[in-house]
């Protein structure tokens, strides 16, 4: 609860207590608030936490004081302290909650900080007004993608808070992998990423996101965004038999020319189900529209997942395209 203030509000103890006592009787609560707010008695701070009747649940020696014994009618007073001031900014000013958890407006100032809403909101007195959007994010290190795969001159790094995977050009359609052991089923993964730029790619290869592999078989699936003729983003999936070679054929009921807003971030989210491998894009982390449902066991059976890239080969045949470099910048990674 918000730390709450009172002016006057004084009592005295209905008995003594000991160092340890966390009810605390008092004589009469009247002109206390519900909690949470601090009391001093003798020289020890103490946070109430809960009041029933003339019963305070405390919690004893806050703020560097030291818990003591206190005598019967010793006097109870609701004190203005440094931790109730910090308190008060931290879950009065900036909470954090789910949006169903959100206060009533009424608090001029507040910013609420939904952890599944759109909206960094503020509280103008009488609406909480919205701003954003937002996302929560869950972001990896790269050290919780510990195996490389055809790394070449690849490198993948922490970059102020989220990795960047950075591909330089190449001549041929090459996969690198940052790979981890996949998850034990069911589970699912969210992966929000930011596409850097590539070159024109006929047919389905993935430009920048993420995929599973079977390393019996060396085969691997992925999953993300791609370039197109006319220069826009595509959602795409492909089967490849190795990373340096593709199968030759796109996933199963992937749908064709997915193409993508102009916006940057992309959300996609994998679910192994124990049956299904089910594949879904987001414009926004929360609502979701699935791409693909796939057999369990479809074209390979995996034991590593992880974050994938490849500079796609310019189209020769023109002077306008080039062999350029690609890369991603992982934003987040939830597993659940």
């Amino acid at each position: 609860m918000a730390e709450q203030f009172k002016n006057l509000a004084s009592t005295t103890l209905s008995g003594d207590i000991n160092d340890t006592t966390t009810s605390v009787g008092v004589v009469s609560a009247m002109g206390f608030t519900g909690g949470d707010f601090r009391v001093l008695i003798d020289s020890e701070i103490m946070k109430v936490t809960g009041v029933s009747g003339t019963t305070f649940t405390v919690v004893r020696h806050q703020e560097g004081t030291s818990a003591a014994s206190h005598t019967n009618t010793t006097p109870v007073y609701h004190v203005l302290t440094a931790g109730g001031l910090n308190a008060h900014d931290q879950n009065d000013l900036a909470a954090y909650d789910t949006f169903a958890n959100r206060p009533a407006a009424g608090t001029p100032g507040r910013i609420y900080l939904p952890t599944d809403g759109l909206f960094l909101e503020r509280d103008n007195g009488s609406i909480w007004e919205k701003f954003g959007p937002i996302w929560p994010m869950t972001p990896p290190a790269a050290a919780d993608f510990p195996t490389w795969l055809n790394q070449g001159t690849a490198t993948f790094t922490d970059n102020k808070g989220a990795p960047f995977f950075y591909c330089p050009n190449q001549s041929t359609a090459l996969l690198r992998c940052r790979l981890k052991d996949y998850p034990t089923p069911p589970f699912t993964v969210e992966i929000a990423f930011l596409p850097n730029a590539w070159s024109y790619s006929a047919g389905s290869h993935v430009a920048a996101g993420f995929g599973i592999r079977d390393t019996v078989s060396g085969k691997l699936q992925c999953y993300g965004a791609g370039g197109n003729i006319t220069g826009g983003i595509e959602i795409k999936g492909y089967n490849y038999s190795s990373p340096t070679a593709s199968s030759g054929a796109g996933i199963t009921g992937w749908p064709a020319n997915v193409h993508w807003s102009e916006q940057p971030l992309v959300w996609m989210k994998y679910v192994d189900n124990t049956t299904n491998r089910i594949i879904s894009l987001s414009a926004d982390g929360y609502t979701w529209t699935q791409l693909v449902s796939l057999a369990v066991n479809d074209y390979l059976v995996p034991n590593q997942i992880g974050i994938v890239t490849q500079a796609i080969t310019g189209y020769a045949g023109s002077p306008l395209y080039r062999y350029i470099d690609c890369g991603m910048t992982v934003l987040s990674w939830r597993q659940y």
